[in-house]
C-alpha cells in the first residue's frame, strides 16, 4: 500500500542527470506526491514563476545555471523568496572542504 503524503504540495526535482532526476521523481510519485521535473536551472525558474508553490529538490552542480545561481535568483525575486529548497549534491570526499569553505566563514 502506498504511503499517504503529509501534504498535497507539489515537488519540483531539478537535476541535469536524467538517471538521478527520473529516479527521484519515480520514488516521489510512488509515495503519492505530485512531482514535476526540470533538466536545468532555467527550466526550474520558468516553472517556479508560472506555477503554484513547489517544494524544490535542487542539484547544486549543473551546467548553464547552477543550483547556487538558482538560489540567488530565488532570494532576489520577492515572489519566489518563500520557496523551500532542499539542495542535492554529489562530490568526491576530498572536494568537501572546497565546496563548504564559503559557508564556513
Amino acid at each position: 500500500m502506498m504511503n499517504q503524503p503529509i501534504t498535497t504540495r507539489k515537488i519540483l526535482v531539478v537535476d541535469d542527470d536524467p538517471v538521478i532526476r527520473d529516479m527521484m521523481a519515480d520514488i516521489l510519485d510512488f509515495e503519492g506526491y505530485a512531482t514535476r521535473v526540470a533538466r536545468n536551472g532555467y527550466e526550474a525558474l520558468q516553472m517556479l514563476r508560472g506555477e503554484e508553490d513547489f517544494l524544490v529538490f535542487l542539484d547544486i552542480m549543473m551546467p548553464g545555471m547552477s543550483g547556487k545561481e538558482v538560489c540567488a535568483v530565488l532570494q532576489r525575486e520577492p515572489e519566489l523568496r518563500k520557496r523551500h529548497v532542499i539542495v542535492l549534491m554529489s562530490f568526491l570526499a576530498e572536494d568537501l572542504v572546497t565546496i563548504l569553505e564559503p559557508y564556513m566563514r
